[in-house]
């Protein structure tokens, strides 16, 4: 036999079987695609019907702030001060007033998103320092304290 007819020999052969193999080739790598496509995460799956219970709804998990502070005249404590907030393009409200000892703390205020504060107080025949606080709140939980020193102001004659 030549080596031609060796070499095509062979070529016929090992067309045959890889004829032959084909199916059997298709079946094997389906069967390898369908379980590395079904294998298990490393981590376990949650059950689907254990639920976590609902995280409690406080102040300090909702977007918003508390203001407290103190306001004083001469280093004492001022009475009866009303602490106002003011957003951006809003009108000023109420959300404190001092206490005997010039001590104030607003209940919660929620702010949905991104807000400028202001923070001012009044008192009849009282100017303050500052006039007033003012900052950009960003959108999550703030606990901030603004504390002012009145002055009374000159009276008129």
């Amino acid at each position: 036999m030549t080596q031609d007819m060796h070499e095509l020999r062979n070529l016929v052969m090992w067309s045959y079987v890889l004829d032959s193999m084909k199916p059997k080739i298709i079946l094997i790598l389906s069967i390898f695609l369908l379980l590395a496509c079904n294998l298990p995460s490393p981590a376990p799956a949650p059950d689907p019907t254990a639920t976590l219970p609902p995280e409690p709804t406080t102040s300090e998990n909702m977007p918003g702030m508390i203001v407290r502070g103190q306001v004083t005249i001469n280093g004492v404590g001022l009475a009866n001060v009303k602490i106002y907030k003011r957003f951006s393009a809003y009108p000023h409200e109420l959300i404190a007033t001092t206490d005997e000892d010039g001590y104030y703390e607003s209940d919660f205020i929620g702010i949905p998103g991104d807000e400028m504060v202001s923070i001012e107080a009044e008192l009849t025949g009282y100017t303050f320092d500052p006039p007033y606080y003012y900052w950009r709140h960003y959108h999550g939980y703030e606990d901030t304290t603004c504390d002012f020193a009145a002055s009374s102001e000159p009276s008129i004659r």
